[in-house]
Parts: C-alpha cells; structure tokens; sequence
C-alpha cells in the first residue's frame, strides 16, 4: 500500500444531518490491493476512487457502517413487491468501469433530479473529471453495472467485488424509474449476486439515521452494524 497525503478535513456542515458539524479523515492512495481495502472496509473506511475516508465526527457517531447477511436476508412486504414487479424486466450487465455519454447523461439527470427534491449541492454538468476520479479511476478492479429496461439505460452502479462481499460504492438512476423502486432492485440484485458468487454479505456503506437518502439502508434485514469497540453486531 501507498499513501500520498493523509488529511483530517476542519469540521464542515453535516451532508447528512444538517444540524450537526462533520470531520472526514481521508487517506490519498497511489497503490492499494483489494486485500488491503477489504482491511479497511472491515474496519469502517469507504473509498471513492483512489480516496479511502471514514468519518471521524468528535461529537456525533451517526454514521454507521452497515453490512446484510445474505443468506439470513429475508425480503419485506414491499421488496417481495418489488422482485416480482421488476424481474425479467430490468436486466443486468456487469463490465469494466467506462465512461460513455449515456452514462454522463444519466448522471447529470439523477443529480440536477436530488438537487431539487432533496437540496444535494448543484452540480456543474458534463463534470467528466469529478466522475472518473470518483468512480474509473481505482487502485484495484471495480464493477460498474448497467441497468437496462428494453435497451434503455435505467441505473448505473459501482461495486467493490472482494472476498468478504460485495461492497456498493455508488448507484444513480434515471429518475423517471423513482416509482418502480430500482435502487431497492439494485440492492436485492447485489444480495442476490453475492449469494450466487458464495460471498457473505453485501456492504450498503453509511447509514445515518434521521437522514432520508440514507434510511432506506435499514429495511434490509437482518443487518448489522460496525460497533464503536470495532465488532460488527446484529441492528435491526
């Protein structure tokens, strides 16, 4: 492993509790291995590209890291639902992370949809240079699913496949899909998919409670949760 710089950010407004001040420690990472991230994933880290970070918050332990048990996971009401209304209907194409206007489109239409529904941050279109440091440019191989609908492009995901599961880095999706609840699809898919591959659990990231783009993480059960003392513990 290489690290070029090591930073612990002032603390900044909250991205996902407003009334709160967050403090992120970052690791910049010139070479890494998968073996190596999945230390650091075990432990609480998230990357996005070649920045590996977990929340350091002096005053808030919000952010919880939340893993599903795939072979104890039991699908609600509402996800059975949802299975049955979009199998055979959405398909599922796994490839090497690439960067095509179909992808940046769908993008930029996801995000200008949140910034007004849910107040994210505007972002600039066509940020070519944000997307591939966040999602191609990676110090070890990542997935990128595609999600189509009759040959159309609904969802994109970045995932980390490493030997202790599959480990959801991202997922943005066309937002006229909102009502036919493909990101609760995605994560059955990624359930589903590292049953198939023998993989234990998949990895959802932070989940925050009180924090609408976050909470959904929570209805998948069993879960568990990354404890202050380092162990992983049954949650909900």
């Amino acid at each position: 492993m290489q690290i070029s710089l090591n930073i612990i950010t002032p603390p900044d407004t909250c991205h996902y509790l407003a009334d709160k001040e967050s403090i992120t420690e970052c690791d910049l990472i010139i070479e890494m291995s998968s073996m190596e991230y999945e230390q650091r994933l075990l432990a609480g880290w998230r990357h996005f590209g070649r920045q590996v970070f977990r929340p350091r918050c002096e005053n808030c332990n919000e952010c919880k890291s939340l893993r599903i048990p795939v072979t104890a996971y039991k699908p609600n009401r509402s996800q059975a639902r949802n299975f049955k209304a979009n199998h055979g209907r959405i398909n599922l194409e796994i490839q090497e992370p690439a960067l095509t206007d179909e992808i940046m489109d769908l993008y930029d239409r996801f995000h200008a949809e949140r910034s007004f529904s849910r107040d994210w941050p505007i972002k600039e279109d066509r940020d070519e240079f944000s997307f591939d440091s966040s999602f191609l440019d990676n110090p070890f191989p990542v997935e990128q699913w595609m999600y189509r609908e009759n040959g159309k492009l609904c969802g994109v995901g970045y995932v980390d496949a490493l030997k202790c599961g599959l480990s959801a880095i991202y997922f943005f999706h066309d937002p006229n899909f909102y009502s036919h609840g493909i990101g609760i699809w995605n994560v059955m898919t990624l359930i589903n998919e590292a049953k198939r591959r023998g993989l234990p659990h998949v990895y959802m990231g932070y989940y925050v409670k009180g924090c609408q783009s976050l909470e959904y993480k929570a209805g998948f059960k069993p879960n568990e949760v990354l404890s202050l003392a380092g162990k992983w513990v049954p949650y909900s």
